[in-house]
Formats: C-alpha cells, structure tokens, sequence
C-alpha cells in the first residue's frame, strides 16, 4: 500500500511540476528562479517527511537479529577392543540470522537463516551450508483473545529441550534434542493465558517416516501444554508434557533409521515427554524425560528398540558483577544402542558473560556406551570452548 500511494504522490507531483513549469514561462527570470526554489523545497521537505515515516515503521514493526558461536574442542574415544582415537578442531559452530516483522496487530512472520558447521574431526564431514530453518506465519494477539494460529516450517513443541550446555555439534546436543528435534512444514493451532500463565498447543505435519505399504499423507501430529510462573513467591517455574503421534519423525531418529537402510516402519510409534524447570534464587534444576511408547519396528520386523532418554540439569547463576553459570549435567538413555546415544553422560560447564551478549562457555563431558554400541564405543571424553555472540 505504500508503495503505491508513493507512486501516486510522485505523478500528482510530476504533473504539478509541469503545470507550474509551463506557468512559469511566462514569468521574468527573477520571479522564476523563486518559484523555482520554494517548488524544491516544498519537495525536500515532502520527501524528507516521506523517508521519516517508512523509516519509522520499519523500526517499528520489523527486528533483525542473529548469533555467532565459534568453538573449539578435543575429543578421545575408547572403542571396545581397546583402540583409542583422538581429535582437535575448531569450527564456525553456527550463524544464525533472523527477521520478525509485525505486519499488524494481528500478523506477523520470522524467518531464520541458520549454517552449522557439523565438522566431526573423527569422522571427517564436511562443513554445512546456509539453509532456510523456520518461516512462520502467525495469526492472533494473545494480548487481545488467546488463540492464535501459525503455519510454515517450524519446530513443533514436542517437550521442551532444556539445556545449560553449548549446543553445538562437536559438543553433542542434549540426548532429548537429539531424539525429539522435529522441523517440518506444520500448522498449528494454539491457546495461551499470560495473565495465568498456561498455555497449550496442537499441530499437524505430514513426516518422513511413513508406514509400510501406505501413502504419505498428512497423519502425523502432537501436543504440548504448559505451565509457566516466574513470580511464584521468588520461584521460576516451568512445568509440561508433551505427545508425538510418530516419534520416529523425529529428526535424529529418522537420520538413525535412515542409516540402517529402514525407511518406513510398520506402525505409527507415539512418543511421550514430560519436562520441569524450578529456579530459585540463583539456583536451578531442569529434568526431562522422552520416550517412545512402543517398539519402533522395520519392515517385516516383529520387535525392535523402544529408546527413552533423559536429560537432568543444576546449577547456580552468581552474579559477580558479570553472571557466571556453572552447571552439572546427569543424562542417560535406554534401548538406544542402535541410535549410538550414550548409556551414561557426566557433564560440568561454565557459562561466563564477557560483556552484554557475549557469553564464554568451557565444558567437560564423558559418556559410556552400551555393549552392542553401533560404533563399538566404550567411553568417550570431550573437553570443548566456545564464545557465542548475540546481536
């Protein structure tokens, strides 16, 4: 719309130069070149006025922002046999940028722009690309009426994620990312109380993992609902659960299932998750736990895994004029052998703020694996760096 009321303004004011031009011809020099002056700066000042007002909106109404983290780590593994392997990198670990605009007070869109650096140095991959990771549209104002409706690629709320540790893949992301991180193409439709902090959500997306012998078609969906109060006596507090109707369309699981050659299941495998956060202060503990609800079979297969993580965090923030975080990790996962997660995870990492956006991390993490571990690990240590910055 302002485009066009901006080309309109341009012909009324070309035609109204041309008029006051042929006018002009007839006027001696002296009275020409003052009308000639008070026509260009009535247009300055138009225009000027103009430039103040697009500008406004844009700042207004659209923000951009993003995040650099650059890492280092070294890494030793300990197979089975007795072997031993070891690694040192330094990698771009991700670029993010993104874009949210408030096209009114009832729409509005985000889209992210996201490159990982996926360098594994004991497994040589090479670097990623720039990929389009999530463009949403959302329809509501929970300020005005609590539903709202969104729609594009996204990550669905199945549970909640929660992690103190770089998120980064030479650091290895929390197990529960791992096995429940699901972007995909989805609707959803949601609800949320500000003023009694809970809300719920509902969505719909059609996955990868399909069952065999039918067609693709939009059958996968979930739900996830919350409650959430951080002036609950001094108390921060997050608590829900979620419900996945295909588990398997899990990013990590499909990945994992891909690289056994399995590309459909035989059923639909319902995945459940539930998640707490209590922080008082300075101090925090996050739990979570993920599992599939039933065994997760390939073709022609009569059994197969039935994986469950999870994930338990704690730690303080001590303000000593810059936050510091110190966290302790205990994550564990079960019939996930296959998937190559770790039977055990020990963690410590320090999360120190440099200056306003600017965050130091340094963690430490050993994990044990499994007899019958896909790539025959046995221990694995990792010691790892990272400055991450906001803008």
């Amino acid at each position: 719309m302002k485009k066009y009321a901006s080309i309109v303004f341009a012909t009324i004011l070309f035609l109204g130069m041309f008029l006051v031009a042929t006018n002009a011809l007839a006027l001696d020099p002296a009275e020409r070149k003052a009308l000639k002056d008070e026509l260009k700066q009535e247009i300055q000042e138009e225009m000027k006025g103009e430039g103040e007002g697009v500008a406004g909106w844009i700042q207004e109404h659209i923000s951009i922002g993003g995040l650099i983290k650059v890492g280092a780590a070294w890494e030793s593994v300990k197979s089975k046999n007795g072997n031993s392997n070891n690694g040192s990198d330094i990698c771009l670990t991700a670029v993010e940028l993104g874009v949210e605009a408030e096209v009114n007070d009832w729409v509005s869109v985000e889209t992210l722009l996201l490159y990982e650096d996926p360098t594994d140095f004991l497994r040589e991959e090479d670097e990623g690309g720039v990929e389009l990771d999530e463009g949403i549209v959302t329809i509501g104002n929970t300020e005005e009426f609590p539903l709202y409706a969104a729609g594009g690629k996204m990550y669905v709320p199945f549970g909640a994620l929660l992690t103190h540790f770089p998120d980064d893949p030479l650091m290895d992301v929390p197990l529960t990312l791992m096995m429940g991180e699901i972007n995909e193409k989805a609707v959803l439709l949601g609800a949320e109380w500000p003023q009694i902090g809970f809300s719920v959500s509902g969505y719909l997306f059609r996955g990868d993992m399909n069952e065999v012998g039918k067609e693709n078609h939009i059958k996968s969906y979930g739900f996830d609902a919350n409650y959430s109060n951080e002036d609950l006596e001094g108390i921060d507090l997050l608590v829900g659960a979620s419900y996945l109707s295909n588990i398997a369309d899990s990013n990590g699981l499909e990945d994992a299932l891909n690289e056994h050659g399995i590309h459909d299941i035989e059923e639909f495998v319902g995945g459940f998750d539930a998640y707490l956060h209590v922080g008082f202060a300075g101090f925090f503990v996050d739990g979570e736990y993920m599992t599939a609800l039933d065994d997760i079979r390939g073709p022609g297969s009569t059994s197969g895994p039935q994986p469950a993580v999870w994930n338990v965090e704690a730690g303080y923030n001590w303000d000593w004029g810059k936050n510091l975080e110190i966290a302790l990790k205990y994550a564990a996962s079960d019939e996930a052998e296959d998937l190559g997660y770790p039977e055990t995870r020990l963690g410590i990492c320090f999360n120190q703020e440099i200056f306003e956006r600017v965050t130091a991390s340094a963690a430490y993490l050993h994990d044990e694996y499994e007899d019958y571990d896909v790539d025959n690990r046995d221990k694995r240590d990792v010691v790892y760096g990272q400055i991450a910055v906001e803008f």
